[in-house]
């Protein structure tokens, strides 16, 4: 499953690059909607999503990140999907309460210089019952986030040479207990050099 995981951040790291931010804002600008109005009017694609009998029209706006992309969840009671909207392109994954609960459905964007920014974003479904993630740095420090409608990012830019690294995500419940946690789809090494 890692394979896939890593080929799903080539692929919204590839369509971030090719699109560009500016191209993203340029839409949204055009059609006169937010990130959040793009995903309700135009659902996209739904090839990835008829395997799991959900529609890309039930998508929940949950946030938009600073890349542009919108994201949101899909929650059909048997699955939970995530998708990620820059202009007119999306992407996604449905997973079983299983998999989410693996840490399946954690993705790792870096720009690689494309934008100049090196933006990286790292979204995620928690396991169900779970109100706050961690993300968990190398050098033994972290980063907070709030779960929202079971979704949960982190942004910030790509580590640079010697740099601490973004290495796993944990969750905690209500009690702020941390309940589980999953390592990266991505390790030292494999995040984007920023550019000078």
């Amino acid at each position: 499953m890692r394979y896939f995981r890593r080929s799903r951040l080539l692929i919204v790291a590839l369509i971030t690059a090719a699109i560009g931010v500016a191209a993203a804002a340029i839409a949204l600008a055009d059609t006169g909607g937010s990130p959040a109005e793009q995903i309700k009017a135009n659902p996209g694609p739904e090839a990835f999503l008829a395997a799991d009998k959900v529609s890309a029209s039930q998508a929940q706006a949950v946030f938009t990140l600073k890349n542009g992309q919108a994201v949101s969840v899909i929650d059909s009671g048997s699955s939970r999907c995530l998708l990620h909207r820059i202009g007119s392109h999306t992407v996604g994954r449905c997973f079983s309460e299983a998999k989410v609960d693996e840490g399946e459905a954690i993705t790792v964007a870096d720009e690689c210089g494309t934008s100049g920014k090196n933006l990286m974003e790292i979204t995620g479904l928690a396991p169900a019952g779970a109100t706050g993630a961690r993300l968990a740095y190398s050098d033994g420090s972290s980063q907070d986030a709030t779960i929202v409608d079971g979704a949960f990012k982190f942004e910030g830019t790509n580590p640079g040479q010697g740099d601490p690294y973004p290495t796993s995500v944990s969750w905690s419940g209500p009690s702020s207990a941390t309940t589980s946690s999953s390592a990266l789809p991505v390790s030292a090494g494999q995040f984007c050099l920023p550019t000078s």
